[in-house]
C-alpha cells in the first residue's frame, strides 16, 4: 500500500528554516529505503581517512586510500542508479498501458478535494488499485531522486572537508566527475520523471475530467520540460542538471532570469520537487486538521487502516 508520509514531509525544513545535519539527512533516507543503504556514499569512512590526512598520519597512504574509496563510492551510486532507472522504465511502461485502458470517468471523482477522498470513492474498484500502484511508483521514483541529490551533495561536501585538510585539492575535480556521471545528467531519467507526472495527471483527467496546467511541467531556468525538477528556496523550480555542481558548495543565484536571491544549493535550501506534491498542487488541496496540513497522515490512515480496538499489534 502507498504511504506518502516521507515524500510529503520532506521539504518542511526548506519552508521553516529548520537546519538538519547532513549525516542525519542520510540516516533518514536510509531508513526510508534500507535496501539502498549500502549504496550511499560512506561519508563516515571517508571522514576517518580525512582525519588521518589532517593529523599527518601516513599521509600518502591515506590520500591514496581516500581517492580509491571515493572512486568506489561514486561507482556504487552509479551502479544502483543504472539498475533502478532500467527497472522503473519497464514499470512505467506497464502502468501506462493500464491507464490508457481506462475509458469511463468515475461519478463524483471531480468533487474529491483530497487523495484520501478519491481513494475512498474508488474503494473496491480496479481504479483504486491502479491509483495506489501509480502513487507507489511515484514514491519510489522520488526516493531515487532523493538518493541522487544526497549522494551528489555527499561527494561535494566530503571533498570540501578533504581540501581543508590536504594540500591536494579535489573538489573542482569531482565537480567534473559528477557531470560525467549518468545519475547526475541522465536524460532518460528526466523523461521518466516527467512521464510519470504526466501519467498521474492523465489518470486524474480520466477519472474526473481534470487536466494539469502547462506551467506545471516547465523549468524556470531553461523553460523546457522539467528534467528531474528541484524546488528552490526562492520559490522557483529548476531541472537538476540546470544547477552546476559548483552551486552545491558556494552561495549562488538560482539561475532564474530576474531572480537575485543567493543561497547555497544544499538540503536546507533545495528539495526534490516530489511527484506527489505536484499532484496535490495540480488536482488536490492539503487536507487541514487541528494542527495544520495533514494529508500525509490522512492518506496513510486510508491505505493502512488501524486494527480494531483490543487487537494490539
Amino acid at each position: 500500500p502507498f504511504c506518502c508520509t516521507a515524500c510529503c514531509s520532506r521539504g518542511g525544513s526548506l519552508r521553516r528554516g529548520r537546519m538538519v545535519g547532513f549525516g542525519k539527512r542520510i540516516k533518514d533516507l536510509c531508513e526510508d529505503r534500507p535496501e539502498w543503504s549500502s549504496y550511499y556514499v560512506d561519508y563516515k569512512s571517508l571522514k576517518r581517512l580525512i582525519k588521518m590526512i589532517g593529523a599527518g598520519e601516513e599521509v600518502e597512504a591515506a590520500e591514496e586510500g581516500y581517492n580509491l574509496t571515493l572512486e568506489a563510492e561514486v561507482a556504487k551510486v552509479e551502479s544502483l542508479f543504472r539498475c533502478k532507472e532500467s527497472v522503473f522504465t519497464t514499470e512505467l511502461r506497464q502502468l501506462r498501458k493500464r491507464v490508457m485502458a481506462l475509458t469511463d470517468t468515475v461519478e463524483g471523482a471531480s468533487d474529491c478535494k483530497t487523495i484520501v477522498q478519491l481513494l475512498e470513492l474508488l474503494q473496491d474498484r480496479e481504479e483504486a488499485v491502479l491509483l495506489q500502484d501509480l502513487l507507489s511508483f511515484a514514491k519510489a521514483v522520488d526516493d531515487l531522486r532523493e538518493f541522487v541529490f544526497a549522494n551528489a551533495q555527499a561527494t561535494i561536501k566530503i571533498n570540501k572537508k578533504h581540501d581543508k585538510n590536504s594540500k591536494f585539492k579535489l573538489r573542482e575535480q569531482y565537480c567534473t566527475v559528477l557531470h560525467k556521471c549518468l545519475f547526475y545528467t541522465s536524460t532518460q531519467f528526466g523523461l521518466l520523471i516527467c512521464d510519470a507526472k504526466t501519467l498521474v495527471c492523465q489518470l486524474m483527467e480520466k477519472l474526473g475530467g481534470h487536466s494539469a496546467a502547462p506551467e506545471m511541467f516547465r523549468c524556470d531556468v531553461c523553460s523546457h520540460v522539467f528534467n528531474n525538477p528541484l524546488y528552490l528556496k526562492c520559490g522557483h523550480s529548476a531541472c537538476f542538471r540546470c544547477i552546476p555542481p559548483t552551486n552545491l558548495y558556494k552561495d549562488r543565484r538560482c539561475g532564474v532570469p530576474g531572480c537575485t536571491e543567493e543561497f547555497k544549493f544544499d538540503h536546507d535550501n533545495v528539495q526534490v520537487y516530489s511527484l506527489l506534491r505536484m499532484l496535490q498542487q495540480t488536482k488536490f488541496t492539503l487536507q487541514t486538521g487541528p494542527s495544520g496540513p495533514s494529508s500525509q497522515a490522512s492518506l496513510e490512515h486510508a491505505t493502512h487502516p488501524s486494527p480494531p480496538p483490543g487487537n494490539d499489534q
